[in-house]
């Protein structure tokens, strides 16, 4: 009886040795399986012990503001640009909105401030042709979306005196983004496009903004925002408000009387 006990007593502790066996056999030790995939180390991290890997936190993607650097793929029109370079569609504690949405083209985005910048102001004082994005065709207008090179040049051509409105948007920072100073500029045509076609969306979120509405200036008068595009010698490209909803061109020396004339600067990203 008692080599019958002894036996079964070698059979259970070699059964029970055997799970742990397996256990060794199979523990993974490929960290890149273990989702340790990056080979440098980065803050907060955790090292792989079975090798140089590291696994990290996920970053936010973000925008750099002022650049086109893919980040619009993550955006739609009538979204909030947020100062931390994030779109999101509602405002969002921690975050501070400098914009909205209102075009995307390709690798780019552009946002567009919630309120005006300078009312009763003039494109220029010099009526002469520029050649900056200088088109009396509508069509061939509205596929212009070179915003900032186009204000850089009209900057460069003048002063504050002789081209209002370009440097007041050059000139622009809001207060929850500083460093954004330099980084708005005159929308282009195809910007202001994509504004009208997409008026309904970009005004409700105006409106969680607590902006000025573009069919409401003054409540009495209505609003025309500048483009950075030459109609002609005398003239400008612009975009009517929504009663009207068109883009035309206008004197440039033009700063209104019943219209409102306007810079809503835009920031690419």
């Amino acid at each position: 009886n008692m080599n019958i006990n002894f036996k079964f007593l070698l059979l259970g502790t070699s059964l029970s040795l055997i799970p742990n066996l397996l256990y060794a056999q199979c523990a993974e030790t490929d960290c890149l399986k273990l989702g340790y995939t990056k080979l440098e180390k980065c803050d907060n991290g955790l090292k792989c012990p079975f090798g140089e890997y590291w696994a990290c936190p996920k970053v936010e993607e973000k925008a750099v503001l002022g650049e086109c650097t893919g980040y619009a793929k993550n955006c739609k029109i009538a979204d909030i640009l947020n100062s931390d370079g994030t779109c999101t569609t509602d405002k969002i504690s921690g975050k501070s909105p400098i914009g909205v949405v209102i075009a995307i083209k390709d690798n780019c985005g552009w946002a567009m401030t919630a309120s005006p910048i300078e009312s009763y102001i003039k494109w220029s004082t010099k009526l002469v042709e520029t050649g900056i994005g200088t088109t009396t065709n509508l069509n061939t207008a509205i596929k212009n979306f070179d915003a900032c090179i186009n204000t850089q040049k009209i900057t460069k051509l003048g002063d504050s005196s002789q081209y209002p409105a370009a440097w007041a948007a050059v000139n622009y920072a809001p207060n929850l983004s500083p460093t954004t100073k330099g980084k708005w500029c005159l929308p282009a045509p195809g910007i202001l496009n994509s504004l009208y076609k997409n008026m309904k969306a970009i005004s409700n979120t105006i409106s969680k903004l607590g902006g000025t509405q573009m069919s409401n200036f003054d409540k009495r008068y209505y609003e025309r925002i500048w483009s950075s595009s030459e109609y002609d010698a005398d003239s400008a490209w612009g975009l009517d408000n929504i009663t009207s909803s068109k883009i035309s061109a206008s004197r440039k020396d033009f700063a209104g009387g019943d219209i409102a004339v306007v810079v809503r600067p835009v920031i690419t990203f």
